[in-house]
């Protein structure tokens, strides 16, 4: 069995891949899309019989394109393109769990700054949460709490040179106030399992939990409707790994995001779960 890994940098993450790749004698080729090119065709025409690709590029558009030629050329790539494309897109993994009738908050989108103004005050209320529709760790996230912040954020961004910046996602604020249950949720699912689980947690002066900006984790028991929920946000979005991202919203868990390729340093520290053994597992046991 020849495993390609798709990379632009070495993470922890891939380091511990290696590891328990090598453990279970299975080869693998690091491949790193800054130094290769790929022939336009329908042809498996890479150097070497490769059986499987473990797409973890930290660059969201080199690892959705090169999944997409990949699969072109009749190679099977985890995560697929179709699901690197929804999931990597916070708008289509909304329609998607909307679909699929899997709860999610309020949301709206808007592509003016008048008509966010409009749907923040009319339909979602403050205080708003406005997203980008592509990003991660977080950045570029603004908490909306009245009609002043509300339009020097949407100003910001109008007037910002991306256009997608300028497709205003805006999803309800779910509150939270008590400090000893997490602020949301990362739920890690493999297949037709929840692997892992934590809890995290917000700084003192901050909304956001992730823990690139600060935030903290907890191991979290794996309930039935945890485990549930997490999957069937990973079927609909057609993929094989993800980390989905819920909150508890008066006594419902919601998904909010399902991230496509997931790093897992965080997880994996805060529930001692092998997440690698575990990615490792699967692949030989469906691709070989």
């Amino acid at each position: 069995m020849l495993i390609g890994i798709l990379f632009n940098q070495i993470t922890w993450e891939i380091k511990q891949l290696i590891i328990e790749l090598e453990k279970k004698q299975i080869k693998y080729k690091l491949i790193n899309n800054k130094n290769i090119y790929y022939k336009l065709s329908k042809e498996k025409d890479l150097e070497a019989n490769f059986d499987v690709f473990l797409e973890r590029s930290l660059t969201i558009f080199r690892g959705l394109y090169s999944s997409a030629i990949l699969e072109t050329k009749g190679y099977r790539v985890i995560n697929n393109f179709e699901c690197l494309s929804l999931s990597s897109n916070k708008l289509l993994t909304t329609l998607k769990l909307l679909e699929q009738n899997i709860p999610t908050p309020k949301t709206s989108v808007a592509f003016t700054d008048e008509q966010a103004l409009k749907a923040v005050e009319e339909e979602i209320k403050y205080p708003t949460i406005l997203k980008p529709i592509v990003g991660s760790w977080g950045r570029l996230i603004a908490k909306l709490d009245n009609y002043n912040s509300a339009i020097s954020n949407l100003e910001c961004r109008e007037t910002l040179g991306d256009p997608m910046q300028r497709i205003y996602y805006l999803q309800k604020f779910i509150s939270h106030q008590n400090n000893n249950t997490p602020t949301d949720i990362r739920a890690f699912v493999i297949g037709d399992k929840c692997v892992a689980a934590m809890g995290r947690y917000s700084p003192e002066k901050d909304f956001r939990s992730n823990l690139a900006i600060g935030g903290s984790a907890k191991s979290l028991e794996i309930t039935p409707e945890l485990e549930q929920l997490s999957v069937k946000a990973l079927q609909a979005v057609k993929g094989e790994i993800a980390g989905v991202d819920i909150m508890d919203d008066d006594g419902q868990l919601k998904v909010i995001e399902v991230n496509g390729t997931p790093q897992f340093k965080g997880v994996a520290t805060a529930t001692n779960i092998n997440i690698a053994k575990e990615i490792v597992d699967y692949i030989i046991v469906k691709y070989k």
